[in-house]
């Protein structure tokens, strides 16, 4: 059995769609939820896995994760079945990995962690967090990262010597995987003219749209092709990117359901998304399985999960004018292949192959432990 800890399970539905794709291929397990809010409590249970949700975390505890494991830990010992379990994996790095560390420290089970957004770009910057990082990471079986930009990144940067080499031997990339209902999409032909540039996302500055908008009107100057903006989404900067559009540019506000953004990405031949931090970005992947090529962030967690130049390009942080040559440059060169590429490589990351990689993963460290 895998016991999965899971700390973020009511906030997204990446993890039971994860869980539910692992039970459909067959592998056992159990969800632990440390949750924070009583409001939370059964919510986004994955269907036909069993679920245990504990009000373990208090607002309190802030970056005590120490406090977190030591209320976690008996919780689970006395109503998990753990001589059933033969791996542990942890979610997030920090307050997961925390309470997966103190649990294997206690049972010999082995563990192992996923690194997301809010490790790499939000508490790795508190300095007094780093050696309790460096623990959970060398005591773990496996490491995965979401992107192989942030693995070259945190295996650069976070350790050295012999720990680093430990790293990067036990560490590998599985990126989130999409539903199926979203792989019925078609290759384009031709891009459209104008050539429609989409954002899709909180309208926030960790987002970007204003750097977005910008390089779209700057492609018209670069271009003799032209270029008109719509984007989805609601967010703080909602004003400032309705004051900032030009006449032919729509914000269409917030859209929800599978269907209406399929409509979404079936309307726009590009997606520009200049996020300054992204543990993954889903909506890349959205775009491509509807045919619609993407430009994303170097260095941030898409960039290095296809080469460049195979579904779209990476372009610098706040760099309007480099994203602006980008859409030129994807408007102008073999659109239709692009395209087809998009397609293929969305259908890669389907939930159940994902999920398959998972297992082998599972299977691969039981049997080395």
């Amino acid at each position: 059995m895998i016991l999965h800890i899971c700390c973020n399970l009511a906030g997204s539905s990446v993890f039971p769609q994860l869980f539910e794709a692992m039970r459909d291929s067959g592998v056992s397990q159990r969800v632990f939820v440390p949750e924070k809010y009583a409001s939370n409590l059964g919510k986004n249970h994955p269907a036909g896995v069993e679920t245990l949700q504990r009000l373990t975390v208090k607002r309190s505890d802030a970056l005590l994760f120490f406090r977190k494991a030591q209320r976690s830990v008996p919780v689970i010992r006395q109503e998990i079945p753990l001589a059933e379990c033969g791996l542990i994996h942890a979610h997030t790095l920090f307050t997961d990995g925390s309470i997966a560390m103190a649990l294997s420290n206690e049972t010999g089970i082995p563990y192992g962690v996923t690194l997301r957004y809010s490790d790499t770009e939000v508490l790795w910057r508190l300095p007094w967090l780093h050696p309790l990082a460096r623990r959970i990471l060398e005591g773990a079986s496996f490491v995965v990262f979401l992107g192989d930009a942030v693995r070259s990144r945190v295996i650069g940067t976070w350790i050295a010597g012999k720990a680093r080499d430990a790293l990067q031997k036990k560490s590998t990339v599985i990126p989130n995987g999409i539903q199926p209902e979203w792989l019925d999409g078609s290759p384009r032909v031709a891009c459209g003219n104008p050539v429609r540039v989409g954002f899709a996302g909180r309208l926030n500055d960790r987002k970007q749209p204003l750097q977005a908008l910008e390089a779209v009107h700057l492609a018209n100057r670069l271009s003799d092709r032209r270029f008109v903006w719509t984007a989805c989404g609601d967010g703080p900067l909602r004003k400032q990117v309705a004051d900032t559009r030009r006449q032919d540019d729509r914000l269409l506000g917030p859209i929800t359901g599978t269907p209406a953004m399929k409509a979404f990405y079936d309307s726009i031949d590009v997606l520009l998304v200049p996020s300054r931090a992204e543990t993954f970005g889903m909506v890349y992947l959205e775009a491509m399985s509807r045919g619609v090529p993407v430009l994303y962030t170097r260095g941030q967690g898409f960039d290095g999960l296809f080469p460049e130049g195979t579904v779209g390009y990476s372009v610098a942080c706040g760099n309007t004018h480099e994203m602006a040559e980008k859409l030129c440059l994807v408007a102008s060169e073999n659109y239709a292949g692009l395209s087809r590429r998009c397609v293929s490589a969305a259908a890669q990351c389907a939930l159940p192959l994902i999920a398959e990689r998972w297992k082998r993963l599972y299977e691969s460290v039981k049997q080395i432990c």
